[in-house]
Parts: C-alpha cells; sequence; structure tokens
C-alpha cells in the first residue's frame, strides 16, 4: 500500500467507527478460529479503511461512509474466505466415518500387520523393470530410482542435462508402463 497523504490519514481518522461497526454488524466473531476473532477483523478492516480512503473520489457521488463501509466490508468477506480455505476442520480418529457405516477413522486405518516392501526390495524391483525397458521409460525408471533415494526432479533433471520436465514426464510414462504390467500380471 503506498503511503497516505495527510488528508487521506484524517479521513480514515474520522471514519474509525465504521471498521467497529461494520465488523460488530457484519461478521460473526469467533475466537477460537485464527482470522476469526475481533482483533484480526478490526485490523483487517482498518486496512480496508486505510485504503477507501485512498481510492475515494468526491466526484463518484456516494458519500465517504457509504463508500468505505462497502469497501471495508467487502474486504472482511474476502478476509474470511480466505482464512476459511486455509483452515480445515479437525478430524478426529474416534469420530464416525461420513458413510454411516458404523466405521471410525480410526477403523478405516491400514493394517499395522503389512509394513510394505523394503527399501531392498523397492529398488531390486526397479532394476529388473529397468532391463525390460529402453528409451524415456527406463529413463523414467533410473528417475523413479534416484527419486526413492532422495534427489529432486531438478537434481535428476542436471544430472542428464535436460529440462526438469522431461523427467517429469519419464516418471509419468514409467510409472504407466509399471501400473499396466501390473494389471496384466
Amino acid at each position: 500500500m503506498a503511503a497516505m497523504t495527510i488528508q487521506e490519514r484524517e479521513l480514515a481518522e474520522r471514519h474509525l467507527y465504521l471498521v467497529r461497526d461494520t465488523v460488530l454488524g457484519t461478521m460473526s466473531l469467533n475466537e477460537s478460529i485464527q482470522g476469526f476473532g475481533y482483533d484480526d477483523l478490526y485490523q483487517t478492516g482498518c486496512e480496508a479503511l486505510c485504503h477507501a480512503a485512498q481510492k475515494y473520489r468526491v466526484e463518484g457521488g456516494a458519500s465517504f461512509p457509504t463508500f468505505a463501509s462497502v469497501v471495508i466490508r467487502n474486504r472482511l468477506i474476502s478476509h474470511c474466505r480466505k482464512a476459511a480455505r486455509v483452515q480445515r476442520p479437525l478430524e478426529y480418529m474416534d469420530a464416525p466415518q461420513p458413510s454411516g457405516s458404523g466405521l471410525t477413522y480410526a477403523d478405516a486405518l491400514p493394517d499395522d500387520s503389512f509394513h510394505g516392501i523394503s527399501d531392498a526390495d523397492t529398488f531390486f524391483l526397479l532394476s529388473q523393470a529397468k532391463e525390460r525397458c529402453s528409451g524415456t521409460t527406463r529413463k523414467g525408471i533410473e528417475a523413479l530410482a534416484l527419486k526413492c533415494r532422495g534427489h529432486t526432479g531438478v537434481e535428476i533433471a542436471a544430472r542428464y542435462g535436460v529440462a526438469p520436465n522431461h523427467v517429469a514426464a519419464w516418471i509419468s510414462k514409467a510409472t504407466k508402463m509399471l501400473r499396466e504390467e501390473r494389471l496384466t500380471a
């Protein structure tokens, strides 16, 4: 935001009451949710009031309180929408699943007795698959092995002297081939 002139600052200071009125009159406060408490909304409203003071033009036809109230309300609504998108509701493990099956989220967790395959098995299977492939599919298998070892796509691309999107395409082609092999096996 650009620096305010003295006139804009005085205009905003004279109309600070608009922020309180708009926050209390149009918003549902919830102190337990970050971003929805009075202080957060008041601060956002003050920023909007300053913005309104900078953008207000008398020739626009509306009085400043009318113009500023709309700007403040719209900014508060945008703030709440953004805060709601960022925050996800908590899901408790003992809560029933929404499917109505009577199962809890904990019931849906995978069985602890299955530990998957080891890293050694993964690298062995990838090396076997690499022997059956050629061209970009083979490079994709090699890139998958490097990813399993912790390398990033950018690092792999630098190693091969290509753009990172080429590596992503190779990996995509290799995973498609591996899925198809698994389905036919």
